[in-house]
């Protein structure tokens, strides 16, 4: 991987980590159902797997929130103007995705497997059109019993849509889906399980997946795995940003010093945004 692509997802996981926090901040003290999703942690996950997709390609995502939007190149002022509207009660969660800053993201749906059904329907529409394009479908490992992962993998391996899903990780105390990919090849279509917390290997597989999919090659299931690593009392997950950072300094990458600034820009923006 050229030294540019890996500083360019380092930077990309900071923005929406510092995104992500900003966001927190401000939904303190809110009920629930005017809370949006967090992606702490997620954040190798998600920018490994779409910072290369291109013009037409669509995003489905079972969580509600702005990073993925920011991640697409949306601008920041009009994201945070519709958390305000949402935050306020203007809108719901339907609108908030539906009047999205981004139109490669698909709309919300409050049922994981409707929503994955609908991304099914889009990846459909892109091989009956022979487009190249992708859909790239994001839902937690947890969001679906197994028996409907195994419904939403056997339909997209039979219907053989251009499609990558990427299971996130589930809660910690809780491994519903365990061994998803091993699953996912007796249901009919490639499943490869990475670290979530390692940034490089998951856009090595990612590329691979998504270039084989454009060119017919069919469905991947990309399983983020949260390995667990040795705290001082308990084990806790990979952070994925200190785990790039660890790669980005032992590879002579970057310096401290460059990676100390990443994200400041971002966050000036966020201290004077209202």
């Amino acid at each position: 991987m050229p030294n540019k692509k890996l500083r360019q997802i380092y930077e990309a996981m900071v923005e929406a980590r510092t995104l992500d926090e900003h966001i927190a901040k401000m939904q303190k003290g809110l009920k629930a159902r005017r809370r949006l999703d967090s992606t702490h942690g997620q954040e190798a996950c998600r920018v490994s797997t779409a910072i290369d997709l291109q013009p037409g390609d669509l995003v489905s995502d079972s969580h509600v929130g702005i990073v993925m939007d920011l991640l697409a190149g949306a601008k920041l002022d009009s994201l945070l103007k519709r958390v305000e509207a949402f935050h306020a009660g203007k809108i719901d969660r339907h609108t908030f995705s539906k009047d999205g800053a981004s139109k490669q993201h698909l709309p919300w749906i409050e049922d994981p497997v409707d929503q994955l059904k609908t991304a099914i329907g889009a990846a459909l529409s892109f091989k009956t059109l022979k487009r190249e394009n992708v859909v790239v479908a994001y839902a937690r490992r947890d969001e679906l019993a197994k028996w409907q992962w195994r419904q939403v993998l056997e339909l997209v391996s039979k219907l053989d849509v251009p499609m990558i899903v990427v299971a996130l990780p589930g809660a910690v105390e809780n491994a519903p889906a365990t061994n998803l990919s091993a699953r996912a090849r007796s249901w009919g279509l490639p499943g490869i399980p990475v670290d979530a917390a390692d940034a490089v290997a998951l856009y090595r597989v990612a590329q691979e997946s998504i270039g084989r999919t454009r060119m017919g090659g069919g469905p991947v299931l990309i399983d983020c795995v949260a390995y667990k690593t040795k705290g001082e009392k308990v084990d806790l997950p990979g952070d994925p940003l200190s785990q790039m950072k660890d790669f980005l300094l032992g590879r002579k990458v970057c310096t401290e010093a460059w990676l100390q600034n990443t994200g400041d820009s971002l966050r000036r923006r966020l201290s004077v945004a209202r």
